[in-house]
C-alpha cells in the first residue's frame, strides 16, 4: 500500500490519501498523476464576447476612462404625457440616482456627458452594434453634464437641464399618435447619453430605486431615472409638473481588450475567454480520479474600480460529440491569492477523453454577478515567459492491467 501512496506523492504511509480511490489495491490498479508542467495540455486561447443586450438587468454604467467608453440609452414611457395640445414647455430635468461604483480616475473623478435624441427604433434587444450604426443618433445636443459626483454613503439625486424642445417634440409626437394610430412613435421618447472626450471616470447609476410609503410603510420599485418638466397650459392661471420616466433602457461599453495568449474576463462588456486543451498524450481506457485546474492572475494588466476584485470565476464546457453543456465550473481565490483554483473539472476531462480529447473552456466572470461593473481580469497565458504562472492542470488517474 506505501508504494501507491509513494506514486501519488504523499510523504507518509500512515496517513489517508485525499484523493478518490486511494483505497484501491495496488495489485489491480495503477494510479498515476500527469501534469501541465510535464505535457502540453494548453494550445492556445481565444477572446470572445457575447455583448449584453439593454434587457439585462443591471445597474447603468456612463462615462469614459482608461480606454473603456460607457454609453446609456433610455426610452421613456409616454403615459404621463398630456393628451392635448396647447402646453408651453417651460423647463425640463433629468433626474439620476448614481451609486457608489467608480471605474477610472476618482480623484478627479469628472463625468462629462452629452444628450442627444435617437433617430432609428431599438428595443431591449439592442447591443453596442444597434448603438453604433451610422445614423443612429441625432446630431442635435440637447443637454451636457460636466462635473464631479462625490463618492458616498448615500448617494443623492444629481439633476441636469434638458432642452425644452426635445420634450415638446414629445409633447406633438403624443398627441398626433392618439390622433392618427398609423403615426410611427418607434423612436421617439428616447435619448442618448453619450460621454465626452474630457471625461475621466466611468459611473454607475440605479435603474430602479425603492419608494416608501409613509403612511402604510409599504416599500414599492420606481423607476430611479426620470424628466421632471415644468409647463403651463395656455390660459391656465398656474404651472403643471409632469414626472416621465422610463420604460427601458440599456449601457453598452466599448472594450479596448485585445486578442492575446492572455485569458481575458470583463463582467461589465460580456467579454469572456476560449482556453484550448488537448489531452492526446493521456493512456486510453484510463479512469479519471480527480482533476484540479488553477489559473494565475495577470494583476498588473488587470483593471478594476472602487470595489475589491472577484474572487470568483466560471467556467463551462460543452461536449461537442453530446451537444450539451457538461456542468459549470467554479473557481476561487483563496485568502488574496493571485492563484483561481478549480478543484473539480474532472467532468471536462471525462468528456474531452470520450471523443477528440481537444476542446475549449469559456472562461467567464463569476457566472451569478449582474454586470454591474466593469473589472477586467487578466491571467497569465499558456504561453507566458514565466512557466510558473501558466494554467496548470493536474490530473489523477488510473489504468487496469491486463491480467
Amino acid at each position: 500500500m506505501c508504494g501507491f501512496l509513494i506514486l501519488l506523492g504523499f510523504s507518509s504511509c500512515n496517513e489517508q490519501s485525499p484523493i478518490a480511490g486511494s483505497d484501491l489495491h495496488n495489485d489491480t490498479i495503477n494510479a498515476s498523476v500527469i501534469t501541465s508542467d510535464s505535457v502540453q495540455m494548453f494550445l492556445g486561447t481565444s477572446l470572445l464576447n457575447n455583448k449584453p443586450t439593454a434587457s439585462y438587468p443591471v445597474d447603468l454604467l456612463l462615462g469614459s476612462a482608461k480606454g473603456y467608453t460607457s454609453s446609456t440609452i433610455l426610452r421613456f414611457s409616454p403615459d404621463n404625457l398630456p393628451d392635448s395640445s396647447g402646453y408651453e414647455i417651460l423647463s425640463a430635468q433629468m433626474i439620476l440616482q448614481p451609486k457608489r461604483y467608480a471605474f477610472g480616475d476618482t480623484i478627479s473623478n469628472r463625468l462629462a456627458f452629452d444628450v442627444f435624441s435617437i433617430a432609428k427604433p431599438w428595443t431591449p434587444s439592442a447591443t453596442i452594434d444597434t448603438f453604433q450604426q451610422a445614423g443612429f443618433l441625432e446630431s442635435v445636443n440637447h443637454g451636457t453634464f460636466d462635473g464631479s459626483i462625490a463618492l458616498r454613503d448615500t448617494m443623492p439625486e444629481v439633476t441636469m437641464d434638458i432642452s425644452t424642445s426635445l420634450i415638446k417634440g414629445w409633447f406633438e409626437s403624443k398627441v398626433k399618435k392618439l390622433k392618427d394610430t398609423s403615426y410611427n412613435t418607434q423612436s421617439s421618447y428616447a435619448i442618448a447619453l453619450v460621454p465626452k472626450s474630457n471625461s475621466t471616470v466611468i459611473r454607475s447609476f440605479a435603474r430602479t430605486k425603492q419608494v416608501v410609503d409613509v403612511a402604510t410603510n409599504s416599500k414599492s420599485t420606481d423607476e430611479a431615472i426620470s424628466i421632471r418638466v415644468i409647463c403651463k397650459k395656455t390660459n391656465a392661471t398656474k404651472n403643471d409638473t409632469i414626472v416621465v420616466k422610463t420604460a427601458y433602457h440599456g449601457s453598452f461599453t466599448s472594450d479596448p481588450s485585445k486578442t492575446s495568449d492572455a485569458i481575458i474576463v470583463n463582467c461589465g462588456t460580456g467579454v469572456y475567454s476560449g482556453l484550448d486543451i488537448s489531452l492526446q498524450q493521456l493512456p486510453t481506457g484510463i479512469a479519471i480520479h480527480g482533476a484540479i485546474l488553477k489559473l494565475t492572475l495577470d494583476s498588473a494588466s488587470s483593471l478594476r474600480g472602487n470595489f475589491p476584485i472577484d474572487s470568483i470565476l466560471t467556467a463551462q464546457f460543452v461536449d461537442s460529440s453530446y451537444g450539451n453543456l457538461i456542468r459549470e465550473f467554479s473557481g476561487w481565490s483563496k485568502s488574496g491569492s493571485n492563484i483561481y483554483e478549480f478543484s473539480v473539472v474532472n467532468a471536462l476531462v471525462e468528456s474531452l477523453l470520450r471523443k477528440s480529447r481537444v476542446g475549449t473552456l469559456k472562461v467567464f466572470p463569476f457566472i451569478d454577478r449582474d454586470r454591474t461593473r466593469l473589472d477586467r481580469l487578466v491571467f497569465h497565458g499558456p504561453k507566458d515567459p514565466d512557466p510558473t504562472k501558466r494554467p496548470s492542470l493536474r490530473i489523477i488517474y488510473s489504468t487496469r492491467p491486463k491480467p
